[in-house]
């Protein structure tokens, strides 16, 4: 093979990458959701979560769940965080919980991530302990999974019948604003947006960060949304497509070196 011809054939090859890499980006993503209906992906796909700031005086933990076969139930498969006591300082500043103050995570670090595997159906769910002693009473989700017989909300303002016709909206996801020191609605703080018009993203917010945040019907069932707080991410790969090019790029390179260096002198 002479030297031009394996330039353009490496220069086809890259060319054919580009424009592999430019279809997939292009065609659109059947399987992607992230919000109040559930989270699922088309690929396996790793999500960076952080924490953000907790506030009321419910004791919280976030999970990640996954929905069972049949949908008809889920399954609860990784807690990113959770709260230690209800909050830094007792009532200070809306009952403010920090990381590492008054939560924390499994191995300690502010940041979690969870691969999330194609094809399947998770949600994010907050499990609060409305202050009984009794651990996990009053249950949260930001999910039509509350419509599961597993779903259950003990002693609180909502009940379960009419969270199964509502949906009982209790996280929103997006661009949001929050003012954890002002009594206006979420509607007013956000432009007139209610908490319906942030409950899902696309995956172009998802690849930026982007902002979670629960309302665990406390406080009279305020829906002031600022309960629970974290960011979401997607993960970055360990071979990134630019990386991918250098690599094919190179090993041209490589190749035609070798192919002087065999060539005879004249």
């Amino acid at each position: 093979m002479t030297t031009l011809t394996l330039v353009k054939k490496t220069s086809f090859t890259i060319a054919s990458l580009a424009t592999t890499i430019l279809l997939s980006i292009c065609a659109p993503v059947q399987a992607f959701m992230f919000g109040t209906k559930g989270i699922q992906f088309e690929e396996d796909t790793s999500i960076n979560f952080t924490f953000d700031q907790s506030h009321g005086s419910y004791q919280s933990s976030l999970w990640v769940a996954q929905a069972q076969s049949d949908n008809t139930g889920y399954t609860n498969i990784a807690r990113l965080f959770y709260e230690f006591q209800p909050s830094d300082k007792g009532d200070a500043n809306e009952w403010k919980g920090s990381f590492g103050n008054s939560v924390a995570s499994e191995n300690g670090s502010i940041t979690q991530t969870f691969k999330f595997l194609a094809n399947q159906i998770y949600t994010l769910l907050l499990w609060s302990d409305s202050g009984s002693g009794k651990q996990f009473e009053q249950y949260v989700s930001s999910s039509t999974f509350m419509n599961s017989p597993e779903w259950f909300a003990a002693n609180t303002q909502f009940r379960r019948d009419d969270c199964v016709v509502t949906g009982c909206q209790q996280a929103v996801f997006g661009d949001f604003g929050l003012d954890y020191n002002s009594s206006n609605s979420f509607a007013n703080i956000n432009g007139g947006k209610g908490p319906e018009q942030y409950s899902s993203i696309a995956m172009t917010q998802l690849a930026r960060g982007t902002k979670i945040s629960f309302d665990d019907a406390g406080g009279g069932n305020d829906a002031d949304f600022q309960d629970f707080t974290v960011s979401a991410e997607l993960a970055p790969e360990p071979v990134t497509v630019f990386g991918t090019m250098l690599g094919i790029g190179a090993l041209a390179a490589a190749r035609r070196k070798k192919k002087r260096q065999q060539q005879p002198e004249k």
